[in-house]
């Protein structure tokens, strides 16, 4: 399959300059760039996405320029809220390029590993860029290019400037010019010919393309992802997918396993191209299996562990699916538990309701309301007559009921409240 071919089918294209970026990147050994912003420690799934869009282009054999933009982030972005996007001071950020740097070779290793590929890739933070430039040589590399007409028909910029409350500094007004030299710098040193990004970030882009064009009258090119939006139009979770760190030790897997495992099945399809390694073909056939039995949820399942797997490996895709297993589909889960490493106990904890540590000989009442699942020993007691309280799966109909070393395995206990409030019980030696 060409390049282009590839990216359409897999949700990658939006706007672009012509086709022929994608005739020549279709061929291999050319070079371009992606950016990250070091707002925070770890990349969230909306750069994930991104950093799919990239691979894409370095499966064909392509060197991938991975920016991360701690100058450009000393300014900010604007943004449509009426306030400016508070700095981050030089320690903090210097630590976010730091972690984020790290996280974008873990995956880049987990990617090579399981495609048996090798991949160019550079890391760059744009702070290099800036590092002997004055305010004044600015002002004659970039601003001396650039109208001010062109700038103001910014989407962004324009809307901060129709509103009656709002207003746009100098600073972030400047920000466009500064991702403008970024592709100018990088056409110039590492012969980057292609800058690719959300399509909310074209008119920088554009400014980019602008600025190589006047100084060098060479042609670059750009290329735009659209906003993925799911089957109801809502656009894809600022907050959710914001929400899930890319770093276990922040938010455990089994969080972004479990979000998959609720996708709606008119959005798996875009999902798997979006997020997935897996090829076309592998996801039709994934598609005919889950229609037969779509209860089973089997497409959603292929697709939590296929983006659990290549962000957080192996190991965490599989406890995963081993805790997803533990809380809902198995009947004795007490087997399951048994083989619980220390992690995926803590995966465990994390994925329920609610949770205690205990000596073993406790009772039942005093630890339904400890973990939250009921409010008082009187709720809790109603309850358990109307067999909604389950021990490991087995009901409890003894409001008596005392907790021995027999309940526990591998020092854990299962709580239910009917089927889908879990809380656990660790036992403390």
């Amino acid at each position: 399959m060409d390049l282009y071919t590839q990216l359409e089918s897999r949700w990658f294209i939006n706007q672009f300059t012509n086709k022929e970026l994608f005739d020549s990147f279709n061929k291999g050994n050319q070079v371009f760039y992606v950016g990250f912003d070091p707002t925070a420690d770890s990349l969230h799934l909306g750069n994930y996405i991104q950093f799919m869009h990239a691979l894409q282009y370095m499966l064909y054999g392509n060197k991938a320029i991975l920016v991360v933009w701690g100058a450009t982030w000393m300014i900010g972005d604007p943004w449509w809220k009426n306030s400016e996007r508070s700095f981050l001071d030089e320690a903090t950020l210097n630590k976010n390029i730091d972690a984020i740097s790290k996280q974008i070779t873990q995956l880049l290793i987990r990617i090579e590993k399981q495609t048996k590929k090798t991949l160019q890739y550079e890391i760059i933070n744009n702070s290099a860029f800036y590092k002997d430039m004055g305010y004044i040589d600015f002002l004659r590399e970039v601003g001396k290019y650039i109208t001010v007409n062109q700038m103001m028909n910014k989407e962004t910029v324009k809307n901060r400037l129709t509103q009656d409350w709002s207003f746009i500094s100098y600073t972030e007004f400047s920000y466009m010019l500064m991702q403008a030299y970024d592709y100018l710098h990088l056409f110039q040193t590492k012969q980057c010919t292609l800058q690719i990004s959300w399509s909310d970030q074209r008119w920088n882009i554009v400014t980019g393309v602008e600025l190589i064009r006047k100084k060098t009258q060479q042609e670059v090119y750009w290329s735009t992802c659209p906003l993925i939006t799911d089957s109801n139009g809502k656009k894809f979770g600022k907050s959710e997918w914001n929400a899930i760190r890319l770093d276990e030790e922040k938010i455990s897997p089994y969080v972004c396993y479990n979000y998959f495992m609720n996708t709606a099945d008119e959005d798996l399809k875009q999902y798997f191209g979006l997020l997935t390694l897996i090829d076309n073909q592998e996801i039709e056939k994934i598609l005919e299996n889950h229609n037969e039995a779509p209860q089973k949820r089997y497409w959603q399942e292929k697709l939590a562990y296929a983006v659990t797997k290549l962000i957080y490996w192996v190991h965490a895709a599989n406890n995963a699916q081993l805790i997803k297993a533990i809380l809902f589909d198995s009947n004795d889960p007490v087997w399951l538990i048994q083989g619980l490493d220390q992690k995926s106990i803590i995966m465990l904890n994390q994925a329920t309701s609610g949770t205690a540590t205990t000596t073993p000989r406790v009772e039942l009442l005093d630890i339904l309301v400890t973990t939250w699942l009921f409010t008082s020993r009187s709720t809790a007691k109603k309850w358990i007559k109307d067999h909604a309280v389950s021990l490991n799966n087995q009901k409890i109909t003894d409001i008596h009921y005392t907790l021995t070393e027999k309940d526990y395995n591998n020092k854990v206990a299962l709580l239910k409240k009917w089927k889908k409030q879990v809380a656990t019980i660790l036992w403390r030696s």
